[in-house]
């Protein structure tokens, strides 16, 4: 509900809740900036520039449509998949407008441009999560062109059946505080869908199913409850055990995974982290005491998934050794795995989501313990099915919402609803309310699923009726083949990369794919002596470093017996001593 001030008097609004809902939507976009840290960071080396600008993009663009259109559909009065576009948009909104929230006999008031401003940070980080379906395979404007209306189509109606008064499964009473189906289930089945159109796309309908069938087939054999009934079957009845097995070329080989800078993910991550007190403790909308154990709950979720795949993985490490025949060492437990921490710590925070406002601080361990337990033992078989889902979406977003959602239901606690102070607890049964939370997460999941599949699929068809209206000598079948939403190459596999491009973490090289911006060396303003202090004319960067040098750092040429490379090397020290001298000197 909507009101102005001077309409109602008897409305006070408290000052610390609305700083505290601007410092949270500030820390929501921090947590968009962080993802082009995590992304690149975990992403190919050949993608790198592209996933580390594309969120931020995303999130500006997003972010805009949703004063022009997304907000009016989300959160006014209308239907249940849409509000009215009748009222005026959000950059018409007045200062004095004020969003009221009626749970009960109870009423929250807001500044209505403040909680549009909290909501719009949501909407850009969802669209900025589905980046990662894009990683080598979708140039950028066509990417920025589907997420505008994945926005409009997918996440409006799911953010509005979560949260707004007149949605269907808010009606019904899920309890969702945070986005666990409309941002993390509904982002996860988007990469999922554009994971598997890509692959099916790229590799033929024939092609494709083989390999899934002899997955299964793999998989099956390998299970344990497959090899208990084999095994039942075969006391009781007699019978010979049933052995699926793939046959030879049926399951595409792996890929190796690429990481480009494990530093930056592990960086992005810890900003990740930060971000997202603001993003489970501001949707209290308010400073209170649900604010503070959502934050609580939070930071100890995120504890213990971390610290859960660093032990899980370790454990596995040596157990794999032993069953390889190799000896243990104990100095594999002095080695931390910083990918499967940020892994871990990453699903405790999405499966808290949907329950940091509901659940006690005791029991918010849990969630973090038992997601990222099951991304650890997820992440084989995920890889296999969802090729093209290298960055794990799907496994951490979408599974770790769906355990998120499901826990909520079954320990959510009414001592921590009402302690902020207006909302009121409806007493239901566990069965009852596990039905419902299961409804909402499932419902979300299947309507992004299908959904992302329709608008790609209708890309499809568009790009095909123009490919064909301007070559009409081929055939609908030629010119249906031809019509690709993604780029790969003849093996199948994702074919773009940027054209400046890291070759290590310090130097970067061009290349001659079709992404990207061209950029030029990295000029050197110095003239760098080169030998016997003389000097040489300007020379990039790159150029000055022989093929050999190319993976170390600088501060590593000392140790090489390459007297030019030292002469190099010190130069560029000392002008770089000389200049902060020269500027201390200048400035004081």
């Amino acid at each position: 509900m909507v009101l102005h001030l001077s309409q109602r008097a008897d409305v006070v609004l408290d000052k610390a809740d609305t700083a505290w809902l601007m410092i949270c939507s500030a820390l929501v976009f921090l947590m968009v900036v962080s993802l082009c840290l995590v992304y690149s960071g975990l992403g190919s080396p050949l993608f790198a520039i592209t996933l580390f600008k594309q969120p931020i993009i995303t999130g500006a663009m997003i972010g805009f449509q949703w004063y022009l259109w997304g907000y009016t559909l989300t959160f006014t009065p209308g239907n249940t998949w849409f509000g009215s576009l009748s009222t005026s948009n959000a950059l018409q909104m007045s200062p004095n407008s004020v969003f009221s929230s009626t749970d009960g006999s109870s009423t929250q008031h807001l500044p209505e441009p403040a909680f549009a401003l909290f909501q719009g940070m949501f909407a850009s980080f969802t669209a900025a999560l589905v980046c990662a379906g894009t990683i080598k395979k979708m140039h950028s404007a066509r990417y920025l062109l589907f997420i505008s209306v994945w926005s409009i189509v997918i996440y409006i109606p799911i953010a509005r059946w979560s949260w707004y008064s007149e949605g269907w499964s808010h009606q019904r009473g899920s309890m969702d505080f945070a986005g666990g189906t409309p941002v993390h289930i509904a982002s996860g089945a988007a990469v999922a869908a554009m994971a598997l159109f890509f692959f099916f796309e790229s590799n033929g309908l024939y092609r494709a199913i083989r390999h899934l069938v002899g997955t299964t087939k793999e998989r099956i054999d390998d299970s344990i409850p497959w090899a208990l009934g084999m095994a039942v079957m075969h006391r009781v009845f007699g019978m010979e055990p049933l052995r699926p097995s793939a046959e030879p070329g049926e399951i595409l080989p792996d890929r190796e995974p690429e990481v480009y800078d494990v530093n930056q993910a592990v960086f992005g991550t810890g900003l990740l982290w930060f971000g997202w007190f603001g993003f489970n403790g501001g949707s209290a909308l308010g400073a209170n005491n649900r604010a503070v154990s959502a934050v609580l709950s939070t930071h100890v979720a995120a504890c213990s998934g971390g610290m859960t795949a660093v032990f899980l993985q370790w454990i596995l490490k040596q157990w794999t050794k032993k069953k390889e025949g190799r000896s243990y060492n104990p100095h594999e437990f002095r080695r931390l795995t910083a990918i499967h921490f940020c892994d871990g710590a990453i699903a405790g925070l999405v499966s808290i989501t949907p329950g940091s406002g509901y659940v006690p601080v005791s029991k918010s361990a849990v969630f973090g313990l038992v997601s990222s337990a099951v991304v650890i033992f997820m992440k084989p078989d995920t890889s296999r099915y969802l090729r093209d889902d290298e960055l794990k979406v799907y496994l951490v977003h979408t599974i770790g919402g769906f355990i998120g959602m499901f826990m909520t239901g079954w320990v959510a606690s009414q001592e921590v609803v009402e302690s902020d102070g207006f909302s009121v607890w409806t007493e239901r049964s566990i069965s009852e309310r596990l039905g419902i939370q299961m409804a909402d997460a499932a419902s979300g999941f299947a309507y992004s699923f299908a959904g992302t599949i329709t608008i790609l699929m209708i890309g499809k068809l568009l790009i095909f009726a123009v490919a064909w209206a301007r070559n009409l000598q081929d055939g609908p079948r030629e010119a249906w083949n031809k019509a690709n939403v993604f780029k790969f190459g003849e093996d199948g596999n994702p074919s773009i990369e940027d054209r400046l491009r890291a070759t290590d973490r310090h130097n970067w090289a061009r290349g001659d794919a079709e992404n990207g911006v061209e950029m030029g060396p990295v000029a050197n303003s110095e003239n760098v002596p080169v030998e016997n202090g003389e000097a040489s004319a300007p020379q990039s960067i790159s150029s000055s470093r022989p093929p050999q040098l190319e993976s170390l750092h600088y501060s590593q040429l000392g140790s090489l017996h390459n007297p030019q490379q030292a002469s190099l090397h010190h130069a560029r020290s000392q002008d770089l001593s000389s200049g902060w001298t020269n500027g201390l000197a200048r400035y004081g």
